[in-house]
């Protein structure tokens, strides 16, 4: 027992050890100020590049949307960031998290079973969806530079000169030392993606240790064996603390991340659109390099408003469950106050526990398939005006 709750805190771990790098984990105090501030001053001065080219190319639509697909997924990261750095509401939610972890008292094997399972699809998730931000936006930043090193000895005009992203350079890039410096200048970006990456880490990981003990709970709700008529108000009592426990993390995540969590839902809705745009402009003129990037972005896009969607999901199905745990318990061989409480515990189960996006649209797998009616009519608009 006590290896399967090391490995559930090594993930908060990764995490620290990810965040470390720029001071951006909320639970690293004094010296990481330092890094953060250099950190931040850096972001603040490339979103600010990327805006003003942005307002430079007003005119060009086709420019125009070229810029929006990046800058709206970096300044969802800067977001981000923030969230995890400053909100008192995430670190004291992962405190209690960990200090629970630590903590757990499994009753059996089958609440082992029960929240290994969920710590396993968080581990998996932690590592496949970092490996794979990685490899995308190393590809992305160094697709440039190859073909940079492929063309200067052919062609000396400015064409050559493309940085990985699009940024406002004050001048025109006309030779190689200036190119190259702009190059570095745009190096940390594949470390502020993996920090994007990361803060769905953190996200998905404590949904699904409520998801975990949520289920938990419904086992030993249908599991309350009827000993004396004391046992069974004292073992009702530690339920309803711990439903209520569960229930004060839930709400407390959707208040730290709700917001964040609206502009992933309308920057991923565009990012998508944009992106299966370009795929399909790209592949009519033969272009396949640039329809293989914007495969990438729209692949990115979809998964990210597929797992928000399947993790609120799994939270809302899983407080279900608490309440039909209480229908399936055998109530009817207790006494009438003890039925009394367990009224009173489906009355309050019955109210669900939701993932948000700005409080009011429900992240769900029903709801997937409006998201894809949005992205789409974004498409339609696109090819109309475009």
């Amino acid at each position: 027992m006590k290896k399967d709750i090391k490995h559930t805190e090594d993930l908060f771990i990764l995490c620290e050890r990810i965040f470390s790098i720029g001071g951006v984990w909320s639970l690293k105090n004094n010296s990481s100020y330092i890094k953060f501030t250099i950190y931040c001053a850096y972001y603040v001065s490339f979103l600010v590049l990327s805006y003003a080219d942005l307002f430079e190319i007003i005119g060009n639509l086709h420019l125009i949307v070229m810029n929006i697909v990046e800058t709206i997924v970096y300044t969802i990261t800067f977001m981000m960031i923030l969230v995890i750095r400053f909100s008192s509401l995430l670190r004291e939610v992962i405190e209690i998290t960990k200090k629970n972890i630590m903590e757990y008292r499994f009753e059996n094997n089958d609440e082992k079973i029960i929240y290994n399972t969920y710590h396993y699809v968080s581990k998996i998730f932690f590592k496949v969806s970092n490996i794979g931000m990685i490899i995308t936006v190393t590809l992305s930043y160094i697709r440039p530079l190859m073909n940079f090193a492929t063309s200067s000895v052919k062609d000396n005009s400015t064409n050559i000169y493309i940085l990985p992203i699009r940024i406002y350079t004050f001048f025109e890039l006309s030779n190689t030392r200036d190119y190259i410096l702009f190059y570095i200048y745009l190096l940390p970006i594949i470390y502020m993606s993996m920090c994007h990456m990361t803060a769905i880490c953190v996200l998905v990981n404590l949904v699904l240790y409520i998801c975990a003990d949520l289920s938990i709970l419904a086992y030993r709700i249908r599991n309350i064996d009827i000993i004396s008529e004391k046992d069974i108000h004292h073992r009702i009592r530690f339920l309803i603390q711990m439903h209520y426990k569960t229930i004060w993390i839930a709400k407390s995540l959707d208040n730290a991340f709700n917001i964040v969590l609206l502009d992933e839902l309308l920057g991923n809705s565009i990012v998508l659109a944009i992106s299966i745009y370009y795929v399909l402009i790209s592949y009519d003129s033969a272009e396949i390099a640039t329809s293989c990037t914007y495969i990438f972005f729209a692949l990115t896009a979809l998964s990210m408003l597929y797992g928000f969607c399947f993790i609120g999901d799994q939270l809302t199905q899983k407080s279900q469950d608490v309440l039909d745990a209480y229908y399936e318990c055998n109530w009817q061989n207790m006494s009438c106050s003890t039925k009394k409480s367990l009224l009173i515990c489906m009355i309050r189960a019955k109210k669900y526990l939701y993932l948000t996006g700005g409080k009011f649209y429900i992240f769900s797998l029903i709801g997937f398939t409006d998201v894809l009616k949005t992205s789409m009519a974004y498409l339609s608009m696109l090819r109309t005006i475009m």
